[in-house]
């Protein structure tokens, strides 16, 4: 992994939780079969759900009301997402889904809850019954739609108090709610599990499906990444006590960071993965209960996954100009493939796509800028296709676009923010390859999408700017059999910062890591990420919901720990042996890279500067020059 990575594309997300399960309920399908994840709110959106039925009729005769809100929302351009909530397990979902589509005319996605998971966190007493979140993620405003009903069989000819449209203006405004809650009238909301009975027995139609689509389909399916499918009842009752085994063990979904209680919304990152309490007891049941299918009926719509561009057509297409052979055994491979950029102006980058060639060789992939043509003279004294070096890409970059890795999602930076892409730049795309017993070819490609606005334009507004600094420990000797290495290092900001991502990195040796920061104006130590059981093949980028502010002075620190016990089932050598500092896999690293933006830009560039003359010093203390990764020689 190499040092001078800038890393993938943030998302500068606000956005905090009504309540911890809330954020943690995501994706969750709709009607439709389409996913939303409910913890990302890069728009700084407000949420409004309404708990909806097919069969009440005040529920019912809110749907143009709630249609023609949806749309005045949107004609204003106003920050809002609305959702309908559906839970009623008795109707059949597709009966459901024809009402609301067909019938009512909703034009705004009705989320399938037919395992109660989110109206055991909104507590609904009655359909219909709203709850607008602020984009804090609070819950603002709950209640009525407006006072047209009076009480049950009492309507109003036309509504005098318009509760949820002024609760949005209120909060769109940066205005409290006058009115924060208010008693809905319409029909009871009757749930076995909104009402806490655990009676009925689980079934895979209306408990697990909803669990298994959303968390486990995106790469338990035909053609990814997953070993097997998990597509239809058949595959997942054959693996039941596997799921119970990995998801109680919080080994699936894969996701390192652990929550840290005590530190807030400073820990929390977007697009979470882990289960909630609920999802794993509900797993739990259904495989020592016998595994029942429940009336297929109940099933919720088959998620639909994105073919092609994820994010739309984009700005640029780029491809290795020809196939690389992988060879059939050996060590891992790093690549580095020399692609010309053919811009007419330097851009900001908001987003790259990632389409790796071939899944089965393709681990990772980091992205650098050349700006300067060394790459091509490192190609062109090698006869393959790219060149070979492991660590860093041979050269100084002049920046970075980013990367991807097997489970990451294109995502766009938020608020027309981008990285910096200066004209008649190559992009060198350094593609870690895994040999799989025969020869592979790839040829991957990038999409690349810019954000709309002139460079000089972005740039005299604050904050538009994205880039990253790192922190290294370059002390790395770790004796055979030893259980329990430890290793840290500490950086001091110079400037005021925006913290916006962050991404840990070890080799197999790797058990743990630790990144705080200690403000200083406050004896405070805030974790900002917390990996207590590392898992080499599932680095990720992590990105906060919530940015933070660290001002000029805060102290970040990286504290990580190492086995090379014969215990480490990820040790390489058997018996273990002495690993020191070096860019193999075999050979170990501590390192932990910060997505950073500022509200000055040259608070930004200096940071990014001061940190390099700092990573130097440490690099000269310890790493004889003969030694060093070509990339660290000067």
């Amino acid at each position: 992994m190499f040092r001078f990575w800038l890393m993938m594309p943030l998302l500068l997300v606000a956005g905090n939780s009504m309540a911890a399960e809330l954020v943690r309920l995501v994706p969750m399908l709709d009607l439709e079969g389409r996913t939303h994840a409910l913890q990302q709110n890069d728009r700084r959106a407000v949420r409004v759900f309404v708990v909806l039925s097919t069969e009440c009729p005040i529920s019912r005769s809110y749907s143009p009301e709630l249609a023609r809100l949806a749309t005045e929302f949107g004609r204003n351009k106003l920050p809002v997402e609305m959702f309908g909530v559906w839970s009623d397990s008795t109707v059949s979902p597709k009966n459901a889904e024809v009402s609301f589509r067909d019938e009512y005319k909703l034009p705004f996605p009705v989320l399938h809850d037919g395992a109660g998971l989110l109206a055991r966190v909104l507590r609904p007493t009655h359909v219909p019954e709203v709850f607008v979140l602020d984009v804090a993620g609070q819950i603002a405003y709950r209640g009525a739609i407006d006072n047209a009903w009076e009480g049950l069989g009492r309507r109003r000819p036309r509504a005098e108090k318009t509760f949820l449209a002024d609760a949005v203006r209120a909060i769109v405004d940066g205005s409290p709610v006058a009115v924060p809650q208010t008693k809905p009238v319409g029909c009871l909301f009757e749930d076995r599990l909104a009402n806490g009975s655990n009676n009925a027995a689980v079934t895979f139609s209306r408990d697990i499906a909803p669990i298994i689509f959303t968390r486990c389909m995106n790469c338990h399916r035909t053609g990814q990444i997953a070993p097997f499918p998990l597509t239809n009842f058949a595959e997942v009752a054959k693996h039941a006590e596997m799921i119970v085994e990995v998801t109680q063990r919080r080994l699936m979904p894969p996701w390192m960071p652990r929550a840290d209680p005590d530190a807030g919304d400073e820990s929390r990152f977007v697009a979470e993965r882990s289960l909630i309490d609920r999802e794993l007891q509900l797993l739990k049941e259904w495989a020592v209960s016998g595994r029942l299918e429940g009336d297929p009926a109940h099933l919720p719509p088959t998620p639909r996954f994105a073919e092609g561009w994820q994010l739309g057509e984009p700005d640029l297409v780029v491809k290795m100009s020809t196939p690389y052979t992988v060879r059939a055994e050996g060590a891992d491979l790093l690549q580095n493939f020399v692609i010309p950029i053919d811009i007419a102006e330097d851009k900001l980058v908001s987003a790259i796509e990632f389409h790796p060639g071939n899944k089965r060789v393709v681990h990772h992939a980091v992205l650098f800028l050349d700006d300067k043509g060394q790459a091509r003279k490192l190609d062109a004294a090698t006869p393959e296709p790219g060149y070979g070096n492991f660590g860093g890409p041979g050269f100084l970059p002049s920046g970075a676009l980013g990367g991807w890795s097997v489970g990451n999602t294109a995502r766009h930076l938020p608020n027309e923010m981008g990285r910096y892409l200066k004209k008649v730049s190559d992009l060198v795309v350094q593609v870690h390859y895994h040999p799989t017993g025969k020869e592979e070819v790839d040829q991957s490609e990038i999409g690349i999408y810019f954000v709309k606005k002139r460079v000089a334009d972005s740039l005299a507004q604050p904050g538009k700017l994205v880039g990253s600094i790192w922190m290294a420990n370059y002390e790395m000797d770790i004796p055979a059999e030893e259980k329990a290495y430890r290793r840290s290092t500490s950086y001091v900001l110079p400037r005021d910062v925006i913290l916006v991502g962050v991404v840990p990195h070890m080799h197999l040796l790797g058990k743990s890591m630790r990144v705080t920061a200690m403000l200083p104006a406050a004896p405070k130590s805030i974790t900002l990420i917390d990996v207590p059981a590392w898992n080499y093949n599932w680095q990720d980028e992590y990105y906060y919901e919530r940015s933070l502010k660290l001002p000029a002075g805060t102290r970040l620190t990286v504290e990580a720990i190492y086995d090379n016990s014969a215990e480490n089932p990820s040790n390489p050598s058997s018996p273990p042996k002495r690993v020191t500092w070096g860019d193999e896999t075999t050979d170990e690293m501590l390192f932990c890279f910060f997505l950073l933006a500022a509200d000055k830009t040259e608070d930004l560039i200096h940071t990014i500067f001061d940190n390099l003359g700092h990573d130097m010093k440490q690099s000269r203390n310890v790493i004889e020059p003969a030694s060093q990764p070509t990339s660290a020689k000067r």
